[in-house]
């Protein structure tokens, strides 16, 4: 293997301050790639059963994606694993921004960091060379202010850091690890297991250039993969939208969710970014109202509510357009808002999920507080998604009177009042009064709360439920409930079909149609598109590779590394990193029946009205048929012994 790798990771004991380095064999890169493939493998090797993931033995790793550094088009993004505080599962969580490149470029494929430092430190690497400094005097500030006093201190307005805010030195469970201000590894807790280790920052500068086998060829298939980038929809498609918009709602409340052409899709993520459906998602049924218990069209409208944090509502605020490393749509911004109650100088722009967290879920339609908000969630390092969604339990438990003013220090905690959600939040990111109850998430709120408050905590196995509702688009509930991390929307699999987008670059790949209300016979779509979203994970790529058409990544491979690779063996290859994660939690001694979706978003009872109304998912097909075309056992989850020999990890 010539090129695409620094064929070096680092590993560090903070309890010892020994670091050393490792030089995986090329079987290693071959058959786990990078990003989460060699997360797994590398956690799953090095790590017994059962550790408390706050303590010293659990290791936490940030693994860059075969493809970072090489620019090859939307491969900007690098993972971080380690068992779940919030799930008590695998756990791992993606980013983007500029960080993944420029590990890569510092000489390291990835960092695994275990036990606990006596004092906050961070790691600062700068071409090849580690050190550990103290961060005494960082601790407690937010990840912006750590991010200015790490670049001053180094001298190098250049360096990349990762770190965590308040949220995650206080080990809140729902904390996050935060990048460029505002990009997000925000999934499962993690935030809390780099504050357990007194870890605030990670610190990178590399000036190496990734080793490229065939830098022509990689030349040729960039243009290519430039050129195929389908930036314009047709001239009947603009017209149909044009024509059709007066009565969009009425469409949208019947359920419908085919999108238009590539072109059409690619334009408007360049123009609005993933806020570009925020009110039809609603509208649809798509994004969860009113704590799961809502219809959009009705408690939420378009027409006076959904659309103010929507579309052009939202990028009016924009100053600049931002992009992540190699992405040519920069579906991003950096957002200003001027004068009043939330005026802020720079931010960055809220994402879909984070504009239906603190927006359709609590009733929210000021869009000013939303882009407050997600600022609060990107200093203090906090996931938007479970920060909103915990806020919104608390307004049922209020609305029901299991929660009173004299739980909520006084605060009306009402269904849409703005001020309270923004004042709940920042008590919720300091750990302060009444924001300490809800700092841990729904599931543990609920347990704290007591008196039936567990019935409007809306999550799995911990883990709060994304911003898409599978009433509406089914395979989104096979998702929640059958990936080794639970409750992860991109792991959509067969549910990102059924909301007409898809997540497949690969063009051998041939997928067939699939009906959203269709229960049975769909394991196999479903397990093969998680293989690839996975497979995408590993390279570094951006899973909205696949919204904008057919890409050949297989030829990016070959040039990059020299080695000979087929989408055949990439979905071989998606397969054994799924196959891994899920081990890890069979380790742990957890079971497929472990993993259960509420009620309430099972469709029971079904909504009255709207465009799932009368619906409950047929789940439990669903998830039947998804382990049988994995071929995991149902019962414990454990994948065949001929599975695991074919895949290679017999020894496993």
């Amino acid at each position: 293997m010539s090129g695409g790798y620094a064929r070096k990771i680092l590993n560090l004991d903070l309890s010892t301050e020994e670091m050393k380095e490792e030089r995986p064999e090329e079987k290693v890169y071959r058959d786990f790639l990078g990003g989460v493939g060699m997360g797994v493998w590398h956690v799953y090797n090095n790590q017994m059963a059962g550790v408390n993931p706050l303590g010293p033995e659990n290791i936490i790793g940030f693994i860059t994606g075969l493809l970072n550094g090489t620019n090859v088009p939307f491969s900007g993004r690098y993972t971080v694993v380690g068992k779940s505080p919030l799930t008590n599962t695998w756990g791992d969580a993606n980013s983007g921004g500029f960080f993944g490149p420029e590990l890569k470029q510092a000489g390291y494929d990835g960092i695994f960091i275990k036990g606990i430092s006596k004092k906050p430190v961070y790691l600062l690497i700068n071409d090849g060379k580690a050190e550990i400094r103290d961060a005494d005097h960082i601790w407690g500030k937010d990840t912006t202010e750590t991010l200015d006093i790490i670049r001053s201190e180094v001298g190098d307005e250049k360096v990349r850091v990762v770190s965590i805010g308040p949220s995650g030195e206080k080990l809140s469970l729902i904390s996050c690890i935060i990048n460029d201000r505002g990009r997000a590894a925000a999934r499962s807790g993690l935030g809390a297991v780099m504050g357990s280790k007194k870890v605030k920052a990670i610190a990178v500068r590399g000036t190496k250039r990734v080793p490229i086998d065939d830098p022509e060829r990689l030349k040729d298939v960039i243009d290519r993969m430039l050129k195929s980038l389908r930036r314009s929809s047709h001239p009947i498609t603009k017209l149909m939208m044009t024509l059709l918009k007066p009565i969009f709602p009425w469409i949208l409340r019947r359920g419908v969710t085919s999108m238009p052409d590539v072109g059409y899709i690619t334009e408007s993520m360049i123009k609005y970014g993933t806020a570009m459906g925020t009110s039809s998602s609603s509208e649809m049924g798509d994004a969860p109202c009113k704590n799961w218990a809502g219809v959009g069209y009705r408690d939420f409208p378009m027409r006076t509510k959904s659309y103010k944090i929507s579309d052009e509502n939202v990028i009016k605020y924009n100053e600049r357009k931002y992009a992540c490393a190699a992405c040519p749509i920069g579906c991003g911004a950096i957002v200003k808002i001027e004068k009043g109650s939330y005026a802020l100088e720079q931010g960055h722009k809220p994402e879909f999920e984070t504009l239906a967290s603190f927006g359709s879920m609590p009733l929210n339609d000021n869009v000013e507080s939303i882009i407050k908000c997600n600022d609060i969630c990107n200093r203090y390092g906090l996931d938007t998604i479970s920060a909103g969604a915990t806020i919104a339990f608390a307004m049922e438990c209020y609305e029901n009177n299991i929660l009173t003013k004299e739980d909520t220090d006084g605060i009306d905690l009402t269904w849409g009042n703005t001020e309270a959600i923004v004042r709940v939040l920042e008590k919720l990111a300091e750990k302060d009064g009444f924001g300490e109850l809800l700092s841990d998430g729904v599931k543990v709120a609920a347990e704290r709360i007591g008196k039936g408050a567990e019935k409007y905590a809306m999550h799995v196995h911990g883990q709060e439920i994304p911003m898409h509702d599978p009433r509406l688009n089914p395979s989104f509930a096979t998702a929640y409930v059958t990936d080794p991390t639970p409750a992860r929307h991109t792991r959509g699999g067969a549910g990102i079909f059924e909301i007409g987008l898809s997540s497949n670059p690969f063009k051998e790949v041939k997928l067939p149609r699939v009906k959203r209300f269709q229960y049975k016979g769909k394991g196999d779509v479903h397990a093969t598109l998680s293989k690839i979203q996975i497979t995408l994970d590993s390279l570094g790529m951006c899973q909205f590779l696949g919204y904008f058409g057919s890409f050949p990544i297989v030829d990016a491979m070959e040039a990059v590394t020299g080695l000979d690779f087929s989408t055949e063996e990439l979905m071989r290859t998606g397969d054994r990193i799924q196959a891994l994660r899920q081990l890890f939690n069979v380790r742990e001694g957890i079971r497929p029946s472990d993993f259960k979706l509420p009620d309430r978003i099972r469709g029971i009872p079904p909504l009255p009205v709207g465009p799932s109304a009368g619906k409950t998912i047929d789940l439990d097909t669903m998830v039947e048929d998804f382990y049988k075309a994995m071929d995991w056992s149902l019962e414990d989850g454990r994948p065949s012994e001929e599975k695991l020999k074919n895949l290679g990890l017999k020894e496993m």
